[in-house]
């Protein structure tokens, strides 16, 4: 093993219908008809029978464009599809279970061996467990939806109807020429591979060149430096932009990497002083890493002369990190006016001398005016393990409940996907579950809609609280989660 949708389908646009085919490895078959170059929105159906001992199969949603790119599927590991330029979805159905915690395999839970991933432009940008068993030899088919935005796609995957991923946004999936190429995976080929639809609709809006900025350039964080700060020239205020684009490499410096996982976050601060995290991440055991992030809701805040930094928490070695920006003309969905913090910090968990909700208050938020729709997002992950209570709080699911107004919404603080993370292998456990994030992985955000809540120039009460929790060892070992929260207004 190797390593961001429900779309309304409408017709009555132009449509090109792709001719049925049937595909094996030995033999993949390829198509030329497809969507028209520019669709704004792209639908592939795939009819899938995989039987016998088979690896998988993929699909590749060729850019005619290249001449070259053919050639390049002879030796293609159709599981897991990566080829330069073009948009990939792999079916995979080997992922043996093994019990080691540091080897390159990653199914250490044992658990079922059907795996859809999307691949763009030679790399995999997400992977995840269908809960349609797509490998027992019964025919299936697989829906495959494109919405190209300003400098990205959404990509959605279902099978049978039972979606396995929901609007992952690929940041630079652009319309192209799309043919199609579709193969089974095996030394043995059985079963079938057959795409029965290649329809687009639409007209995707243009995406012109990226303003460019670099935040911070090489900046080496390690034991003797955790933060980097730099005054960076942003563009200004006054028009919105369609999406911003942030860029995070981390590379190896010339001490070495550091080897071990560790919490970083992205931040900018307002006019005032304030500080705002835009980004968490974790780095990866003892590898490089490159990220784009979609920062569109903090542009109120990325304008003009802005101090900006980057941090990890390292103790020993460390990382050579840039931290790039990239602004993409044009009208957003929705413009976030203005961003809130609400909770803020590095919270012990379970120490009753020092509790934890003693630093989560009730806040109460007049709404600007001009607001049309809010979201609360929470960022939160937990950190301590052995010998805390129940190995807390890296290695512990908490229930935690958002309250708005009186109205709850319910979530559990848990990643149970590091194994299938698109940065793998890695040194290190990278491959067990966690407490609301992954080695090698942004933190993904606990977002809420509170827009049936919100009036303009009225107020939101907001509270926010995980579950009880008492740690039998604190004040000898700590467990903790780190918390930032924010309330986001979009007018």
């Amino acid at each position: 093993m190797s390593a961001p949708w429900r779309l309304a389908w409408m017709g009555g646009v132009t449509v090109a219908l792709a001719t049925l085919v049937v595909a094996d490895e030995a033999q993949p078959t390829v198509g030329t008809s497809g969507a028209p170059a520019d669709a704004r929105e792209v639908r592939v159906r795939l009819a899938l029978t995989l039987d016998g001992a088979p690896r998988g199969a993929g699909l590749v949603l060729l850019n005619t464009r290249l001449t070259w790119v053919e050639a390049t599927l002879a030796d293609l590991d159709w599981s897991e599809p990566n080829v330069k330029g073009c948009l990939g979805i792999g079916f995979d159905t080997h992922n043996p279970p093994n019990e080691d915690p540091f080897n390159a395999d990653g199914n250490i839970y044992d658990r079922p061996q059907r795996e859809v991933s999307i691949h763009w432009d030679g790399i995999e940008v997400a992977n995840a467990l269908s809960t349609v068993d797509f490998a027992d030899g019964q025919p299936h088919e697989a829906l495959l939806r494109i919405e190209f935005q300003a400098a990205a796609a959404e990509v959605s995957v279902s099978i049978d109807g039972t979606p396995v991923h929901e609007r992952v946004l690929v940041p630079g999936l652009l319309p192209y020429p799309m043919g199609h190429a579709c193969a089974i995976e095996t030394d043995d080929p059985q079963g079938t591979v057959e795409v029965r639809e290649l329809t687009g609709r639409g007209r995707a809006p243009q995406t012109r060149p990226a303003e460019h900025c670099h935040a911070i350039e090489g900046a080496v964080l390690d034991a003797g430096h955790q933060q980097e700060e730099a005054t960076v020239a942003l563009p200004p205020s006054g028009k919105p932009y369609a999406r911003v684009l942030l860029w995070l490499s981390l590379r190896t410096p010339p001490d070495g990497i550091d080897p071990w996982d560790r919490a970083g976050s992205v931040y900018v601060w307002s006019d005032s002083g304030e500080r705002f995290e835009i980004l968490r991440f974790i780095t990866p055991f003892g590898r490089e890493v490159t990220w784009q992030a979609d920062v569109t809701d903090y542009q109120s805040l990325l304008r003009g002369s802005r101090k900006v930094g980057v941090a990890i928490g390292t103790w020993v070695k460390g990382w050579a990190v840039d931290v790039c920006l990239d602004y993409y003309a044009g009208k957003p969905a929705r413009y976030a006016h203005r961003v809130t913090n609400l909770w803020s910090g590095d919270l012990e968990y379970g120490n009753p001398a020092d509790p934890l909700e003693s630093h989560l208050p009730t806040r109460e938020v007049k709404l600007a005016p001009g607001t049309r729709s809010a979201t609360v997002r929470a960022v939160v992950t937990g950190h301590g393990m052995n010998p805390n209570t129940d190995n807390a709080a890296e290695f512990m699911s908490a229930g935690r409940t958002l309250t708005v107004n009186g109205t709850r919404f319910e979530n559990v603080l848990w990643r149970a996907d590091c194994y299938l993370n698109p940065c793998r292998p890695q040194g290190g456990t990278w491959k067990y579950d966690r407490a609301g994030w992954c080695p090698g992985a942004l933190v993904q955000p606990w977002d809420t809609d509170v827009t049936s809540l919100a009036k303009a120039g009225r107020s939101l009460t907001l509270e926010y609280n995980p579950q009880p929790y008492t740690n039998a060892n604190a004040g000898r070992s700590r467990a903790s989660h780190l918390v930032e929260a924010q309330l986001i207004e979009y007018r």
